[in-house]
């Protein structure tokens, strides 16, 4: 597993959207699914709110949350509320 970026151009002139396009391509090309250990996870498409990689082996769904800055005791989410429903439908799906 490959540990640092590669930090080419981006189209983007905020370091947040350019660490977003980084660690976007980092998750695509090294991570591997923390719940069954497939060797790969695939990207949705863009602007999907809540999830932004599926395991196609187990289907188990991941929100990648990047910043420029470190993070400290809060992560900001802009779909709290979509996240919400989501949880509580999947709750219902689930019994």
């Amino acid at each position: 597993m490959k540990l640092g970026f590669e930090e080419s151009q981006t189209p983007y002139s905020s370091g947040s959207q350019s660490a977003r396009v980084w660690t976007e391509r980092w998750v695509k090309d090294w991570i591997y699914c923390p719940n069954c250990g497939n060797p790969k996870i695939d990207q949705f498409a863009a602007n999907r709110p809540v999830a932004d990689f599926v395991c196609s082996s187990c289907s188990e769904e991941f929100e990648l949350k990047s910043q420029k800055a470190k993070f400290g005791a809060r992560v900001v989410d802009g779909a709290f509320r979509t996240m919400c429903e989501r949880l509580a439908g999947a709750m219902v799906e689930s019994w």
